[in-house]
């Protein structure tokens, strides 16, 4: 069975020939492209270093990014404290459940740049 995608609105029909018309947008079936056999690529998300060979601007920007979530763990750890000192500890974990979601991103940031992490623990 063949795929076949209309060029208007993306609309994908399933067949050995292209619809006669579109039923989302009405464009006749000449237009129609046949989806091909191509291999599919996908973003890559999980490997340590990505973007190492990226433009230098863009992993400025990523150190940039990473600098900046490394800051927020530390302040709003700091923030924590300051409320668990004025007896606040339900607003001081609070800021420490923040704190680790900004770590969860600089962890991202530091996975992307491969730079402050090893793609093995034996290293």
């Amino acid at each position: 069975m063949k795929k076949f995608i209309c060029p208007i609105c993306g609309y994908v029909h399933e067949g050995n020939q292209p619809p006669e018309k579109c039923p989302q947008c009405g464009c006749p079936a000449e237009k129609f492209k046949e989806q091909g056999g191509e291999e599919l690529t996908f973003a890559c998300e999980h490997e340590v270093g990505i973007a190492k060979d990226l433009d230098p601007a863009v992993v400025e920007g990523l150190r940039m990014n990473f600098s900046g979530e490394c800051t927020e763990v530390g302040m709003y750890l700091a923030m924590s404290r300051v409320a668990d000192r004025e007896g606040y500890p339900e607003v001081a974990e609070a800021y420490k459940r923040i704190a680790f979601e900004e770590a969860e991103h600089a962890a991202k940031f530091a996975e992307l740049l491969g730079e402050v992490v090893t793609d093995s623990t034996k290293k």
